[in-house]
């Protein structure tokens, strides 16, 4: 692995100004009880000298589109702004995770409610290496597998491409992983491309909505499961808790506002956050299939 490691240090400092962008088809299925809702999300994997970047391009657009309407709306002095739904927002996938080289530090930018929290990986895949070997599109590639994040998976990992990294918070190879599944084929993430680019896509400033915004909260995995399980108990902790803080004004009305994404009406808290809580019930239900399995549990 050292040597391996060396190899790959040598050739990428060649490229330091640079960025290796490969392209993922994420298929996957969020509700183990209904397979034929399959969905499908273009991912990408930004690697360069320091570390690497996965996140969903179409969640990248989206958000790019949500930061422009509001860059001309201007700073009205509320901590909100009203952006009103579009038909063209896409994607699902919004947390991102990154890598720090040369220790491969393991970070998974995830959000509970209206927090934001980089979450430290304190697990790692161990692999084993077997003789197959088959053709994944272009790549030449050989199987590896590994028990990690609460499931058995299989990548397929091509020497070809010197980087010991992957899709998610897979790594450790020799060879880039262009084809992972788990064992009952509901997350599969197959390469389709890779280029070459000068400037990372993600360099947007001030916006939570990316990647690593300012505001995260940073924790390991274990504090975050915790967390986790508290939102289930109680999805609306964390909002009563921002209310509470921010106090009333002179008339006793609360500080924190709840308003309407299309209109910028003002809402009754209350109802929104029974609201809130009836549809985050109604999501668990179909989402017990999450990749991160084990972070997930409750």
């Amino acid at each position: 692995m050292k040597n391996y490691t060396f190899i790959f240090l040598l050739i990428f400092s060649l490229y330091s100004s640079q960025i290796q962008r490969f392209t993922y088809e994420y298929n996957f299925i969020t509700d183990s009880t209904n397979r034929a809702a399959a969905k499908k999300e273009i991912m990408l994997l930004d690697i360069q000298n320091s570390g690497s970047k996965y996140y969903s391009y179409d969640i990248f657009v989206t958000d790019s589109i949500i930061s422009a309407e509001l860059e001309k709306q201007g700073d009205s002095g509320t901590p909100w702004g009203i952006v009103k739904p579009n038909s063209n927002f896409k994607g699902s996938i919004r947390s991102k995770v990154s890598k720090e080289y040369p220790d491969y530090k393991t970070y998974l930018h995830a959000s509970l409610s209206s927090d934001f929290y980089k979450i430290e990986e304190t697990d790692k895949p161990v692999w084993k290496i077997h003789p197959e070997k088959v053709k994944i599109g272009s790549y030449s590639s050989q199987k590896a597998t590994t028990k990690y994040l609460g499931r058995q998976w299989t990548a397929w990992f091509c020497t070809d491409l010197p980087f010991q990294d992957g899709p998610y918070k897979f790594y450790g190879l020799p060879g880039l992983i262009v084809k992972l599944e788990d064992r009952a084929q509901t997350h599969v993430m197959t390469l389709i491309g890779n280029k070459t680019v000068k400037e990372p896509v993600i360099q947007k400033k001030n916006e939570n909505h990316a990647f690593g915004p300012q505001s995260e909260i940073a924790i390991n995995n274990q504090q975050f499961k915790k967390l986790w399980q508290e939102h289930v108990r109680d999805p609306n902790k964390i909002t009563r808790q921002k209310m509470a803080a921010l106090g009333n004004d002179a008339q006793g009305n609360s500080n924190f506002s709840f308003r309407d994404g299309a209109t910028g009406k003002k809402l009754d808290p209350n109802e929104v956050m029974r609201n809130n809580e009836k549809q985050f019930r109604e999501n668990l239900k179909k989402s017990n299939n999450r990749l991160d399995f084990d972070l997930y549990r409750y």
